[in-house]
């Protein structure tokens, strides 16, 4: 069986670790490097609108601070009414200290898992399940901490599959691991199913259409940023075209799997329904 999630980071705009601080940064621009929100809350809506003209169902892992800030313009609760909502951290921290250099505590991660779900169930009115690592930066003592306060699954890891098939599996006790799928393109050059480099315009769609062929079963989990619709670190701001290429290759991946047979669902979905208690 061949089953697809379309998962979405929504997050401060192309954030950053900065050497020395807990919470994410934005790229800089005009010389503040101040979290930002805008584009992420415009990216959304856009993929939003892809998702249900399409007929399928997301997974949302989203930052809780982002959350709080785009709810004050948009009615997010409505808005992702339809669509899996999963946990993406407070503020964009840096959980392994990889690339802020700042090695968190046991209690404060503790506090950065379960304040992210609260919030999230404060203003979303559902907990979250779900949780993805910003930057997906993990260790196995972060996924002890998430089976321990209850959370179904992660979606941090990337996994290579050189036949096309990739399964999600257990992690700590009842915690289940569902991996980014990582394959290759026509050449054999290493491609992973974040959507990252072809918004950076460092890839071509081909090569992500080639990759979605050659899947061949278990669970593909496709993934992308919400502000990376409009905005990018090479590019900045995008221009109306380009923001619109965006939206054309996010949709033509997707179709391209549909039209394939490949079942579009939640990573919830799938684990209810595929891998039972």
């Amino acid at each position: 069986m061949r089953c697809a999630a379309m998962t979405v980071d929504v997050d401060r705009d192309v954030n950053l670790a900065e050497k020395g601080r807990i919470g994410g940064v934005s790229r800089e621009r005009d010389g503040n490097d101040s979290p930002r929100f805008k584009s992420a809350a415009k990216g959304l809506k856009l993929i939003v609108s892809i998702l249900e003209d399409l007929g399928i169902h997301g997974t949302f892992f989203i930052e809780a601070e982002t959350a709080r800030e785009i709810s004050k313009t948009t009615d997010l609760r409505s808005l992702l009414r339809s669509h899996e909502i999963a946990a993406h951290g407070i503020m964009h921290e840096d959980l392994t200290g990889a690339d802020s250099r700042v090695r968190l505590t046991t209690q404060q991660i503790e506090e950065i898992i379960v304040g992210g779900a609260n919030s999230l169930k404060e203003v979303l009115k559902r907990r979250p399940v779900g949780f993805r690592a910003p930057y997906l930066h993990i260790d196995d003592s972060v996924l002890r901490l998430l089976a321990q306060e209850g959370y179904i699954y992660d979606s941090s890891i990337v996994r290579r599959q050189d036949r096309g098939e990739v399964y999600p599996y257990r992690v700590f006790g009842p915690l289940i691991e569902a991996p980014i799928y990582s394959g290759s393109d026509k050449e054999g050059k290493k491609l992973v199913s974040y959507l990252w480099s072809l918004h950076e315009r460092e890839r071509n769609i081909s090569d992500y259409e080639y990759m979605v062929s050659k899947f061949s079963a278990g669970l593909l989990v496709l993934a992308t940023h919400s502000w990376h619709m409009v905005e990018s670190y090479n590019d900045g701001l995008l221009s109306e075209k380009k923001a619109s290429d965006n939206m054309k290759w996010v949709r033509t991946i997707i179709q391209g799997a549909i039209d394939r047979g490949i079942e579009f669902m939640t990573i919830e979905e799938y684990i209810e329904e595929r891998m039972g208690d």
